[in-house]
């Protein structure tokens, strides 16, 4: 499982974040036990959602749902590119990228 090690926004320690495929001109997208973002890895910009235990669902993604507006890192946003997941590598317990 690909995974970047980080601490983002007002999180107390840092956690450890899968790094979900992504195509060249689509955004990032991670998700760590707490917390789950987006990104586009040109300007860093996205949604990070960081607050409390529930923030680690897709639609969490979504403002309602305690998404703010946040500029990622950019050694995490190189890091994130660089260790992408490729054809045959694992994100999950058995989900494999075919």
């Amino acid at each position: 499982m690909k995974t970047v090690t980080a601490q983002l926004a007002g999180m107390r320690k840092p956690q450890e974040f899968v790094i979900y495929p992504f195509k060249p001109g689509e955004g990032v997208t991670v998700q760590s036990e707490r917390a789950i973002g987006a990104f586009d890895p040109v300007d860093c910009k996205g949604l990070l959602n960081w607050r409390g235990s529930h923030a680690k669902y897709f639609f969490d993604l979504m403002k309602i749902r305690g998404a703010e507006v946040y500029t990622f890192p950019r050694e995490f946003v190189d890091e994130c590119v660089r260790v992408q997941p490729q054809s045959g590598d694992e994100v999950g317990p058995g989900v494999i990228i075919g």
